[in-house]
């Protein structure tokens, strides 16, 4: 029964057999049949992920207020159509080092980004992120401390966490939200000693500190953890997205650094403040690339 279990788990959603199963078809399955494998598995999770595909659905409604449900169905299926694309792109990057061509938007801020004694990443679920990871890591010789939500099966996790190493040669260190203060500990001694963390900041998860904000006129809960690192360390914040422009082709988009000063004011504004300039450049973001928001749990 635990075995039965066990493989229904790992086929769910969030399992390791498909995963498994797009490492296989990458390693054995000709370059040329892949857009037919990607487009049959993105027809197969959009109607079977059903939770996912009504987030996504919803998310739309919110970011392109103007919109009509109907289109945002074949939004949303343009949305699964990324991923899968996103997902396979960075397996072939893991498995056989593809060349990928990769675009910068906002070289000065990334200049700073590099050049710094500390700095914290502020990215989202938006474009690629453990790609853009690795893509980073090669392209600019500067080691990352990436902070991910744990994955519910273990399996997956062990999966993904191998995946990381491998795409980043060893340059991509993985840590878990679930680690409590000693992880928050442990990262600002490693801003404080020049290391560079990423962290993404469009949702949050159980056990996660988190504070108020607005998005798109909504009221969310965000993560405030990033900011409170920065106002302690004191490290600056960039906000930095890796999104997908075409077959093998992505961007790096760096924007103005947030930076988290402690003033007279309670500590609770000075947060504020940050999470209100991060909520400005998220919103910008996630306008212009909405088929690349991978927001499949509830935000809103």
């Amino acid at each position: 029964m635990n075995d039965l279990r066990g493989w229904w788990q790992g086929l769910a959603v969030r399992g390791v057999l498909w995963r498994r199963g797009l490492d296989w078809a990458i390693a054995n399955v000709p370059f040329y049949f892949h857009p037919f494998l990607i487009c049959f598995w993105t027809i197969f999770f959009f109607f079977f992920a059903g939770p996912a595909r009504r987030t996504v659905v919803s998310n739309l409604g919110v970011v392109l207020p103007d919109s009509w449900r109907v289109i945002n169905y074949f939004r949303a299926f343009r949305t699964f159509y990324n991923f899968a694309w996103t997902m396979a792109e960075g397996t072939n990057y893991k498995l056989n080092k593809a060349r990928f061509s990769c675009e910068l938007s906002g070289a000065n801020f990334l200049d700073n980004l590099l050049a710094a004694k500390g700095a914290i990443i502020l990215t989202a679920h938006l474009g690629s992120y453990d790609l853009g990871a690795a893509l980073f890591t090669e392209k600019f010789q500067r080691a990352i401390r990436m902070i991910r939500a744990p994955e519910p099966d273990e399996r997956s996790a062990q999966h993904i966490d191998l995946a990381l190493e491998q795409a980043g040669a060893g340059a991509v260190k993985v840590d878990y939200n679930t680690e409590g203060a000693s992880l928050s500990f442990d990262l600002l001694n490693a801003l404080r000693n020049g290391e560079i963390v990423s962290i993404q900041g469009d949702r949050i998860m159980d056990n996660v500190a988190s504070s108020p904000a607005k998005l798109f006129g909504r009221k969310v809960s965000l993560p405030s953890g990033p900011f409170i690192l920065s106002l302690v360390a004191p490290a600056p914040i960039y906000p930095l997205f890796v999104v997908r422009l075409g077959y093998r082709r992505y961007q790096i988009i760096v924007r103005e650094p947030i930076f988290c000063v402690r003033t007279n004011r309670p500590r609770e504004e000075d947060l504020a403040e940050a999470m209100t300039l991060w909520s400005r450049v998220l919103e910008s973001v996630t306008t212009k690339y909405w088929n690349q928001w991978y927001a499949f749990t509830p935000i809103f």
